[in-house]
């Protein structure tokens, strides 16, 4: 019977809302009454502002399911020269050798970016304009200390040996020992991220030679450097011929005891 008279009120009809007070459950309220000749009947409506409102998906519901994107701040930016540059420029050398050396990998080919790392085979894929733009951003947020001229020049000063580079840059260290001894420098930790007066000149950017120095090699000798390095070989030959002696016999004279007998291990 009271759904007789309900679905009664369900046919021509008329309705109105009105404002109520009061409240259920601190929840406002209207009034909703529907009217025909035969009387009328009245519901009273109530609004849920409670703050959490929970939502049941039915099986036939076509609503996408949100997704969630991946938090692009956790990943680190990707290698370019604009980020070399403004880290350079804030003097974060730290992030700028990571940067530097993330360059290179993209520079030298799909393979070295597949391995994360550069064969020595793969520093002539990397183009003359891009090394030198790398390395004059290092020179001049260095004051012309730091950038792999300078380490080209340096080499060459020290005659192309390695182990007198690595000392003359400061990537091996003196030990406090009665005789002269040299270590290789932990990384990162024990290597220089600030610019000081003692900050040996040529200190950054580091470059691994893990797997020997045939990679540091091909970038100090790469065409991007060859002009100024010919001029620093020319000049250091100069200076050789002057003493009275020819640049093979300069290659392992007057080293040390220590370094002859030094291997090469080098875990930077």
């Amino acid at each position: 019977m009271a759904n007789a008279s309900l679905q009664s009120f369900l046919l021509p009809q008329h309705h109105s809302f009105v404002n109520a007070g009061g409240s259920h459950d601190s929840s406002p309220s209207a009034l909703l009454k529907l009217s025909n000749n035969s009387g009328s009947i009245s519901f009273r409506l109530y609004s849920n502002t409670s703050p959490s409102v929970t939502t049941t998906s039915t099986a036939n519901s076509s609503a996408p399911t949100p997704v969630t994107p991946a938090a692009a701040a956790d990943s680190p930016p990707s290698p370019s020269i604009d980020l070399l540059g403004r880290q350079l420029a804030a003097r974060d050398y730290r992030q700028a050798d990571d940067t530097t050396r993330a360059l290179l990998i993209e520079l030298a080919g799909e393979s070295a970016g597949r391995r994360g790392y550069v064969f020595f085979s793969e520093v002539q894929f990397i183009s003359t304009e891009d090394l030198r733009t790398i390395d004059k951003l290092w020179k001049e947020h260095s004051n012309g200390k730091f950038g792999y001229s300078v380490q080209r020049r340096l080499w060459e000063k020290s005659r192309r040996d390695f182990t007198r580079f690595f000392i003359k840059v400061g990537w091996m260290k003196k030990l406090d020992t009665e005789i002269e001894q040299y270590n290789y420098r932990a990384f990162p930790d024990e290597f220089i991220w600030e610019m000081k007066d003692d900050t040996p000149e040529g200190h950054l950017p580091l470059t691994n030679a893990l797997r020997g120095t045939q990679l540091l090699g091909n970038i100090l000798t790469h065409p991007a450097f060859e002009e100024e390095g010919q001029e620093n070989e020319a000049a250091a030959e100069e200076s050789a011929t002057a003493a009275g002696q020819s640049k093979d016999d300069n290659k392992g004279r007057d080293r040390p005891k220590f370094m002859k007998d030094f291997k090469p291990n080098y875990s930077f």
